[in-house]
């Protein structure tokens, strides 16, 4: 996740991105930055329990602060968003960066930090198209599944194969 900004810069880059200052701002900006992982809206709303934080507030609130390219969303395929902060880019457009998503139990990393080279066949460079959006997901099991036992492969924690993980998903016995 990017670096954690002090509470005191949220109000000028805030303002910098032409939003007003709002204590809903704040404190999702807070809590994202708190966050190791993108959050879930749920997620958000859940930190924000002790506040009383509204459902449609923090959906605007994200959807403002995305717009504003303060905050990133993450689509790991599980057709749930969630959301990360942005490290500030000094007037440079934000470079998109990898995501790590274990298999077994749906935690998302952002890996601000690593170098992923993408590059396209010559023909597919000739295609007239324009890209809007760059997403690059690496999925796997984290260290804490692997420490666990629980094999991205096998969310059951089986040890029996992959055909046991498919049967205890299935309610049915391994395939003979």
């Amino acid at each position: 996740m990017a670096q954690s900004p002090s509470k005191s810069v949220w109000p000028d880059r805030l303002r910098d991105k032409g939003l007003r200052v709002t204590r809903a701002r704040i404190d999702v900006l807070r809590v994202l930055s708190e966050s190791p992982t993108p959050l879930t809206v749920q997620g958000v709303l859940e930190a924000l329990a002790d506040q009383h934080a509204d459902r449609v507030t923090v959906y605007r609130t994200l959807n403002s602060l995305l717009e504003a390219g303060i905050v990133h969303k993450v689509d790991p395929g599980d057709r749930v968003w969630r959301y990360g902060l942005l490290a500030p880019t000094n007037g440079h457009a934000h470079e998109g960066h990898a995501h790590f998503v274990c298999d077994a139990c749906g935690t998302v990393r952002c890996l601000e930090d690593s170098t992923i080279k993408v590059s396209m066949k010559s023909g597919a460079a000739a295609e007239r198209f324009k890209i809007t959006q760059r997403d690059i997901y690496l999925h796997g099991t984290c260290e804490r599944c692997l420490e666990g036992g629980t094999d991205a492969h096998d969310p059951a924690g089986n040890t029996e194969g992959p055909d046991a993980a498919r049967s205890s998903r299935s309610g049915r016995g391994p395939r003979r």
